[in-house]
């Protein structure tokens, strides 16, 4: 064996192993929890927080309570608009079908309504999200270098400007159309792309490499999912029992509230930012780095590592996003024909369920096995609540899948975190920018392609995009399972290096 090699061999077991008590190394699933990247030692990866908790979550909590609750508010109205301009037959509020209705003009009636709400969902969708996807990687980029904050107050500007466009409309009651101006401004300052990169760049910066950092991650998106989960119940209560202007004048209060908190109160994470501005050039480097990621290999061959973790985390985001947009429109139609309270209603408690029940698995589950096995065990979940899903015909059904998919959510941050111990914390920001940007990519891209599959089936199998996106897990599931044979390989081919240098 060449010297320098044994030199590196012996940095490294000197740094996993200070006190040399023992020349023997075992493997274990737990080898993966550790640090991917080969450093001398934790002091250079993390430092202490500036204080003993940084409140990420209550950012992350009140954003995605802002923006989760604006989401049904804008269904529920387009639906009602839409039906109105149909001569106000509107089934949104209906709690059961009568027999016979598919034949029925009403149900034909139901059809246009779902179809025309769907043409309008595909350019709100796509009107929100593609216009933050350059914003987002050169934010994400830039906030390694200015730091976190920059990364989070843009978006709350868009939001809280997207809240006084969306009143407007109420208010005058315009055209749906002015709703696309709304969106237009969130996704030109960042949208929640970049509000991700930071949240999640914050988490990075703050925790130590290992479970620590991937239980904190499952904390924070769970955080985020509560906090959708609870504006999604409050959009539907409140507009079901009152109108669509209160909620807003709520959402416009909130979100101004959670941008003064992080003007004054929330603590800059990101250490040492360097002195001086950048250059034109500077910026383009900056923008690089994101895509050099996946083009460009180190010596510990991390590439191939990083772009199956991204590949596996966007078809899983993906799925999650496009379920949560499809369920609505499937749920208020037949056979279902759920109101707006019992849909708000099912997706809350599924999701507060849900992240109970990930959490305290999560917190079990990391001792024993690997982000990537947990990752694994919530796909199978995905699959279940999916297929059960997409073949429901019943409201039974729709509460069996629910209990099937109760790990379905915990994929995406599980592949944060292994992501995450891939890159040093210099790129923690550019890394982040790239998952928010392939984020925005599944929001514009398959948010539009799963609304045009779902308008295509109406007629024969409305439930079919959930199956075709249990497909896409399964997918995802064997690519997870490459990954971890992998890693674990890697692992024991290290430790029985370190353990013949030894020797």
């Amino acid at each position: 064996m060449p010297a320098h090699t044994g030199d590196v061999v012996e940095k490294l077991y000197d740094a996993q192993n200070p006190t040399r008590e023992s020349p023997e190394v075992k493997t274990t699933e737990e080898d993966e929890c550790t640090s991917l990247i080969h450093n001398k030692g934790k002091s250079r990866l993390w430092s202490p927080p500036l204080r003993w908790y940084v409140p990420v979550e209550p950012i992350a909590f009140a954003y995605y309570c802002c923006i989760l609750m604006i989401l049904p508010l804008i269904q529920f109205y387009m639906y009602d608009k839409i039906a109105e301009g149909y001569g106000g037959v509107n089934h949104t509020t209906s709690h059961q079908c009568s027999r016979g209705a598919d034949n029925s003009s009403d149900a034909k009636l139901q059809t246009k309504i779902q179809s025309k709400a769907a043409d309008y969902n595909i350019f709100f969708i796509f009107t929100a999200t593609f216009p933050g996807i350059l914003q987002t990687i050169l934010l994400g980029s830039l906030s390694d270098r200015y730091g976190r904050k920059l990364s989070m107050l843009l978006p709350l500007c868009g939001l809280l400007s997207t809240l006084i466009v969306y009143l407007f409309v109420f208010e005058l009651d315009l055209p749906l159309g002015y709703l696309f101006i709304g969106n237009a401004i969130e996704g030109f300052s960042g949208g929640f792309g970049t509000m991700l990169t930071a949240i999640f760049g914050c988490a990075a910066d703050i925790t130590p490499v290992g479970p620590k950092r991937g239980f904190r991650m499952a904390v924070i998106q769970a955080v985020m999912s509560f906090g959708s989960a609870l504006g999604s119940l409050v959009a539907g209560i409140w507009t079901q029992m009152v109108n669509f202007k209160q909620p807003l004048y709520f959402l416009i209060a909130l979100s101004s509230a959670t941008l003064l908190f992080t003007i004054f109160i929330f603590p800059e994470t990101r250490r040492n930012l360097p002195k001086g501005s950048l250059t034109v050039k500077e910026h383009f480097k900056l923008l690089k780095r994101s895509i050099q990621f996946y083009t460009k290999d180190t010596p510990d061959k991390r590439r191939w590592k990083l772009i199956v973790s991204l590949m596996t985390f966007f078809t899983s985001f993906s799925v999650e996003l496009i379920k949560n947009t499809v369920l609505i429109l499937y749920l208020l139609a037949t056979p279902f024909c759920w109101s707006k309270m019992q849909i708000t209603g099912y997706a809350a408690a599924r999701t507060i369920i849900n992240w109970i029940c990930i959490l305290g698995l999560t917190h079990i589950l990391l001792r024993r096995f690997s982000e990537v096995t947990v990752a694994i065990i919530g796909c199978v979940s995905n699959i279940l609540f999916l297929g059960l899903l997409g073949c429901a015909q019943s409201s039974v059904l729709v509460i069996v899948a629910a209990a099937f998919g109760i790990f379905s959510d915990a994929a995406p941050a599980m592949m944060r975190s292994v992501m995450s111990k891939l890159v040093s914390p210099d790129e923690q920001g550019a890394l982040f920018a790239s998952v928010s940007t392939m984020e925005m990519v599944a929001s514009s891209f398959f948010g539009v392609v799963a609304t045009l599959i779902y308008k295509a089936s109406l007629s024969f199998f409305p439930g079919l995009i959930f199956v075709i996106l249990s497909g896409l897990i399964f997918i995802t599931a064997l690519m997870l399972g490459v990954l971890s044979y992998n890693l674990k390989k890697s692992s024991s081919q290290l430790s029985e290096t370190i353990k013949v240098t030894v020797d």
